[in-house]
């Protein structure tokens, strides 16, 4: 199978990280300071990748994300299971809405979920895929039901001052 979109750990002196543009000025701010990144360990928490259109090819986007247990299947479920949570995560603004090549029928935004998916695919004990959306970022929500995920039945919890959040899950197979 062709690889559908190179990956790689995200590096503090990427310098495309300076002038990284998902349209979205939270998104851009948390990639573009940095603070992620542990000086002392010279790599990110949670660990951040940079998806690429090839090996050393230009940019699409970039993903932080983390496996942690979470309660499942749902908010409200006092059991935990192993999720892969989606920290942050954005697309270059001139790839949004571009088809894949190596994936017809499938924008890059689609295969950078579709590595991520793999990634908790092999984790044997990974249940699923797990993420938080502004309850009134119905583009963001559109997209993310269209590649599998779902919203949580607990509905929308305040998490950060702003928005709403709501939990989006995508269970695996």
């Amino acid at each position: 199978m062709a690889e559908r979109i190179s990956h790689e750990f995200a590096l503090p002196d990427d310098p495309f990280l300076d002038r990284f543009c998902s349209g979205y000025a939270p998104t851009d701010r948390y990639f573009r300071n940095r603070e992620c990144f542990k000086a002392d360990k010279g790599r990110s928490s949670p660990p951040t990748y940079v998806f690429r259109v090839a090996e050393h090819g230009p940019v699409v986007g970039y993903c932080a994300f983390a496996f942690r247990k979470q309660p499942h299947p749902d908010d409200a479920h006092a059991t935990k299971a192993r999720y892969l949570v989606i920290y942050m995560i954005g697309v270059d603004l001139p790839f949004q809405g571009i088809q894949n090549p190596l994936t017809p029928g499938q924008t890059y935004a689609a295969s950078i979920t579709a590595v991520l998916g793999c990634m908790a695919r092999s984790k044997p004990d990974c249940v699923g895929l797990s993420l938080w959306v502004r309850s009134t970022n119905a583009l963001a929500m559109a997209f993310y039901r269209k590649v599998g995920f779902a919203e949580d039945p607990g509905g929308p919890s305040q998490r950060d001052g702003g928005d709403p959040l709501l939990t989006m899950r995508k269970i695996l197979s």
